[in-house]
């Protein structure tokens, strides 16, 4: 990809991040909504609630990840819960996924985080072939419930 950008996000991003992470909640069939996108990803910079890091090519976002503090008392760790990816249709199969996904790996890395968690459909085998490249596992040892 010509010059794409990966960075972590900033407040000042804001408005440059709404229509991309709007596309993802419709992706996941949630009505368009970008004033109540906005309003929610206000409060995650403005109470310091989440990590979002952007792919950039020229000024338009095509990607971004969202992480959430998550706590280990077993390890006494903080662990990344990486709630949220997307990368715009047209730049999927480009490398973009893996180049943002290489900077969430660091920014764990830079933390001395536990490691990484996430959760994946079901039906999406293009997603789960896409995070085991990337070296994640299926957790065998714990069943999640969700209440």
């Amino acid at each position: 990809m010509n010059k794409l950008r990966i960075r972590q996000a900033t407040i000042q991003d804001l408005s440059k991040i709404v229509p991309i992470f709007d596309d993802y909640r419709e992706y996941f069939k949630q009505p368009k909504d970008p004033v109540s996108v906005e309003r929610f990803l206000f409060e995650k910079f403005e109470h310091f609630e989440s990590v979002i890091f952007i792919a950039q090519l020229q000024d338009e976002v095509v990607g971004f990840a969202q992480l959430y503090p998550v706590f280990s008392s077993l390890t006494l760790q903080r662990v990344w819960l990486l709630n949220d990816f997307f990368i715009a249709e047209e730049c999927r199969g480009s490398g973009v996924g893996t180049q943002l996904f290489a900077k969430v790996k660091e920014f764990t890395l830079l933390t001395k985080s536990k490691g990484i968690e996430l959760s994946v459909e079901h039906t999406n085998k293009k997603a789960w072939a896409f995070w085991e490249k990337q070296g994640f596992k299926m957790d065998e040892e714990f069943r999640y419930y969700f209440y």
